[in-house]
Order: C-alpha cells, then structure tokens, then sequence
C-alpha cells in the first residue's frame, strides 16, 4: 500500500460514515487541530449528540485558541434532534461561530468535517458514500471551498434570542 493510498479512504455505508465521523470528533481533542468547521445542510448525518463526541468537544474547545465553526441552511434539525450538541455549544458561544449561506440551494450544500490535517466529506447521503482524507492537495481544496463558501454567509443561529 502507497502513502497516498494510506491518506485516502473511501466509505461505503452508514455504519461506517457515523463510525469515522465519531472517530474524527471523538479524538479532536487529541488530533493537534486548532479549528474545526462543520459544513451540512442540516447536520442531521452527523453524530454530534453522541456523549463520547460532546467530552472531547469540551476538552478540545477549553483548550485557548480553539475555534469550531458550523455551517449550515437549517439549525432548527439540529436544535430539535441533536438537543444535547445544542446545550453544550451555549457556554462556549465564545468559541464557536454559525452561518449560514444567503445565496446557495440547501441541495448544492457540500457535508464536510475539516480540521486542520484532515477531513470527512460525506458525497451521497442516500447510498452513504463519503471520502476520509489527509492528503495535503485535498486539504487544500477544500480549504478554498469552505473559503468561497464563507464570502456568502451571514451569521446564524444565535445562542440567545432577544426579545421584546
């Protein structure tokens, strides 16, 4: 097995996208990455409610200079189905940032976890096909995606709502 091969890795089912998926969040505490952003539409293929991935999330995040960003159409699916990811992001409003794109079609929105060395993109929601990659190339790709991405957001899904 070549280097790039071992950089690479193609997921074929459900099981095994949630598994990497909570592997990769699991270990972020770990993984030396000092921003992590979440791309999906809704979030709702994403494990965050899991109690192992919230631990590490709060002891990554408590660490100075750390920074998750979440991009997304619909925060309400992710506020109702993952209600303990949403509590715990409320006592680190200081360190995590919401958008939302003005201009982009929930469907051409790309599923993609990016930390600094690695990523997990998820290609088909309906056959579960995603990639795993460390490859510096690809990294670099979707660096400029995300970027691109970020020149057409505005913030979204505020901790608290203010009300009269």
């Amino acid at each position: 097995m070549n280097a790039e091969s071992e950089q690479r890795r193609s997921i074929q089912s459900h099981s095994e996208f949630v598994d990497t998926a909570r592997s990769m969040l699991s270990q972020i505490d770990s993984s030396g990455t000092r921003e992590a952003t979440l791309i999906d539409t809704d979030f709702a293929p994403w494990p965050l409610d899991d109690v192992v991935v919230v631990d590490a999330l709060t002891r990554w995040i408590r660490s100075p200079g750390r920074r998750l960003r979440l991009v997304g159409s619909r925060f309400d699916v992710l506020q109702r189905d993952q209600s303990r990811f949403a509590s715990w992001r409320k006592p680190f409003a200081h360190a995590i940032e919401c958008w939302s794109p003005t201009d982009i079609d929930a469907g051409d929105m790309p599923s993609v976890l990016l930390f600094d060395a690695a990523y997990l993109e998820l290609l088909d929601r309906e056959r579960w096909q995603a990639r795993q990659s460390s490859e510096r190339r690809s990294l670099v790709v979707q660096r400029e995606r995300l970027d691109a991405l970020m020149q057409r957001c505005e913030a979204a899904w505020p901790v608290t709502v203010l009300g009269l």
